[in-house]
């Protein structure tokens, strides 16, 4: 299968320092048309610029956040399962401390106030599933108005549906269940994007491992073959030297004889 160009230039540019995206951006888009590939450098020239606190996230996503994200699973989880009010307080707390360890890890030259706003995303992260989406794969550009992503209050509970024709019971039953159904399907669906991301992920690693071994041979076999030249020309010298000494002690025998 032919390699999305759109995807690997996408893949790229965001894993870059944040000031080189619009420099990278513009470059690649215009290597691209140099190959033909109009349509493809249209779209990479269309890719947006994520702020400096989504470029953050992104960097974090990619050094590892797995920690995170079951964070927000489990508090998502605790809170749709009625599993009580201190079940919820220690799944909020846990996911609070995921949060506060990725700030503590954030690139150094975010302010202050772009802190606060990379732990109000990461909160919205843990808890929404199309952020978590884009977290995952390092694609996050902008930061959600008002925080976004699921509520985090003590105890939060599921949104309620309107009222169904049947019976209390039965009507119960069903409302009871198509969130469960739902939430089931979600879950499979983000395991699922999660697994993809973490593949590509993989085989991206595998692939700089790769790299990393054959510039490392590169640089033995370089080594290597410059100790050998000097090695060499450290041999004809001494067998210079030990002939020019040989006639020398020739020369000196046959005067004395």
């Amino acid at each position: 299968m032919a390699p999305d160009r759109v995807e690997e230039a996408a893949d790229r540019l965001y894993a870059l320092p944040f000031a080189d995206f619009i420099r990278e951006r513009g470059a690649a888009a215009r290597e691209l048309r140099r190959a033909g590939q109009k349509e493809a450098a249209a779209k990479v020239a269309k890719l947006p610029k994520p702020s400096q606190v989504a470029w953050a996230a992104n960097q974090l996503a990619r050094g590892g956040a797995g920690e995170l994200l079951e964070a927000g699973e489990a508090l998502r989880e605790a809170q749709l399962g009625g599993g009580g009010r201190e079940a919820v307080r220690a799944a909020a707390a846990a996911e609070r401390s995921a949060v506060d360890e990725l700030v503590r890890a954030a690139p150094p030259e975010l302010s202050r106030q772009a802190r606060d706003r990379l732990r109000a995303l990461l909160h919205a992260v843990a808890g929404d599933e199309a952020l978590r989406a884009l977290f995952v794969g390092g694609r996050l550009v902008e930061e959600p108005a008002g925080g976004g992503g699921w509520p985090l209050g003590d105890v939060v509970a599921p949104a309620s549906t309107p009222a169904s024709k049947e019976g209390p019971e039965e009507g119960g039953e069903v409302r009871a269940a198509r969130p469960k159904q739902r939430d089931a399907e979600a879950r499979r669906k983000r395991e699922q994007r999660d697994r993809e991301a973490a593949e590509r992920r993989e085989r991206e690693a595998a692939e700089r491992r790769e790299e990393a071994e054959r510039r490392k041979l590169e640089r033995r076999l370089k080594a290597a073959r410059a100790a050998a030249e000097d090695a060499r020309t450290r041999l004809e010298a001494a067998r210079e030297a030990y002939e020019s000494a040989t006639h020398e002690v020739a020369r000196i025998e046959e005067q004395h004889s």
